[in-house]
């Protein structure tokens, strides 16, 4: 004897609400289109196959290596977080697009999503013991820093002259 759910609508209601697929060609009236063309990489990209080899030392926050079978390009990806300007890729669409993500940063982190202990990884955050200056590539273009947990007292105070919370 097998038994079923007893409320259906309860177990429907459990799963995840599917994105709807976006035009490629006309932009939705409720979204920017800056927001488009980041939902559209989003999508693009958590739909290849491409290869994914962690080239870093860390399971989430690390450097990765996506290489796509068809076209033999391969590029490093390094994933910080999870919003746009967060992560780089070495692809020439992240280099122009000023979008703060493309194709292989959406594709890294939905693969990564999958993996346990994600959610609670990317809702710490990232930590390192070093510090880093970086260029954000969400439109900003400005040089930021980002101090580590080892970063002394005396360099925080001097970065607090020169960055403001908004650029760090």
């Amino acid at each position: 004897m097998t038994s079923k759910p007893r409320n259906a609508k309860a177990s429907k209601a459990n799963k995840p609400v599917k994105e709807p697929k976006l035009s490629r060609t006309h932009a939705p009236a409720e979204i920017s289109p800056l927001d488009w063309q980041r939902a559209l990489r989003r999508q693009f990209g958590r739909e290849q196959a491409f290869g994914l080899e962690n080239i870093g030392a860390e399971p989430f926050f690390s450097e990765f290596r996506v290489s796509n079978p068809q076209s033999k390009s391969v590029y490093r990806v390094v994933i910080r977080g999870k919003q746009p300007g967060d992560n780089y890729c070495a692809c020439p669409d992240y280099a122009t697009n000023e979008l703060g993500t493309c194709k292989h940063i959406e594709f890294v982190i939905a693969a990564l999503e999958k993996k346990r202990g994600a959610k609670a990884a990317f809702s710490r955050g990232y930590h390192p013991a070093f510090s880093e200056l970086y260029l954000r590539g969400d439109g900003t273009r400005g040089v930021h820093f980002r101090p580590g947990t080892d970063c002394p007292p005396a360099v925080r105070k001097a970065a607090a002259v020169l960055f403001d919370e908004a650029r760090d």
